[in-house]
């Protein structure tokens, strides 16, 4: 059963119909900035904000937004990857649940603005991601974080990233960090679960829209290549543990349950919580749906004790 308060916005801010077209790419863009706004509330303090940049792709310097809440003990490290497809969002589109997970999570939390579709496409991405986790990780103490535990984190395509991020991490042979952080991750480019087809469509993101985002990232890129789809990794084992949240009506939450499994099935620990009556992008929603409060609690409870254990 559906949460009342997302009732309410499926039945109002929500209900717009999408069909097979192609969407217009400014359009939603410029939603993905609004939602935030309209529904995310006051932003909440967080003990200092501060713009900066990576090295990037060439001689291209990468945004990124540090986040420090208040603190007199160490505290970890956090790269994070903002949802919206590969094609919408920013540093200010989540600057809200950027905020709250600093602060819940009590880490240095690093937020990227990496290259979107359908300008850059895959794996731009995934490259601007790596460059930022590689930048962070090095400048770990300069940040304000203790320098010995990391995490990668990211919602719905940002989650995407951030475990493709650990995969290629491993391929390479590098330092993996201690969590990954999933929340409602896209993470199988052929969106055919079964879940496509329960919720495809009316509860917020449509099975259309999502295989849209997909093929706008992918431009013609194998959908079973691991970087772009990592259910599709023949193997699973040495990443680091997880944090996977899912929200129980949205086309993306088997890919997560499926992803949650396997990563079990190699040895990895895995928290996995279920958000009951939610929908997907729920988690920025947090002005106008008092029950994500709790879901965000819960999550960052559960990343707090696997990195406070690394």
């Amino acid at each position: 059963m559906l949460d009342p308060d997302i009732q309410r916005l499926l039945d109002t801010v929500f209900n717009v119909p999408v069909g097979a077209e192609a969407p217009d790419i400014a359009q939603l863009r410029a939603a993905a900035e609004a939602a935030p706004v309209l529904l995310g509330g006051e932003p909440e303090p967080v003990a200092s904000i501060s713009d900066a940049f990576a090295p990037g792709e060439g001689d291209d310097p990468l945004p990124v937004r540090v986040y420090r809440p208040a603190a007199s003990e160490p505290l970890p490290l956090l790269v994070y990857a903002h949802g919206g497809g590969w094609v919408t969002g920013s540093l200010d589109s989540h600057d809200r649940l950027c905020r709250i997970l600093a602060n819940r999570l009590r880490v240095v939390l690093v937020s990227v603005a990496y290259r979107c579709a359908p300008e850059h496409v895959y794996p731009a991405a995934l490259d601007d991601f790596e460059a930022a986790w590689r930048w962070a990780r090095a400048e770990a103490k300069t940040l304000g974080a203790d320098g010995m535990r990391f995490a990668v984190a990211g919602d719905s395509s940002g989650g995407n990233l951030a475990a493709a991020l650990t995969l290629r991490l491993r391929s390479d042979g590098a330092t993996q960090p201690n969590l990954q952080l999933l929340l409602y991750p896209a993470l199988d480019a052929t969106c055919s679960r079964p879940s496509y087809r329960e919720f495809t469509a009316g509860y917020n993101l449509s099975a259309v829209l999502m295989a849209w985002y997909w093929d706008a990232y992918r431009a013609g890129a194998a959908k079973n290549a691991v970087g772009l789809s990592p259910l599709a990794a023949a193997d699973l084992s040495g990443l680091p543990r997880a944090v996977i949240a899912v929200a129980e009506c949205d086309v993306l939450r088997d890919d997560a349950l499926a992803y949650a499994a396997r990563l079990e099935a190699a040895g990895i620990p895995v928290c996995l919580i279920r958000c009951t009556g939610m929908i997907h992008g729920f988690l920025r929603w947090t002005g106008a749906v008092p029950a994500a409060h709790r879901w965000v609690d819960g999550i960052a409870d559960a990343g707090r004790a696997a990195l406070g254990g690394a």
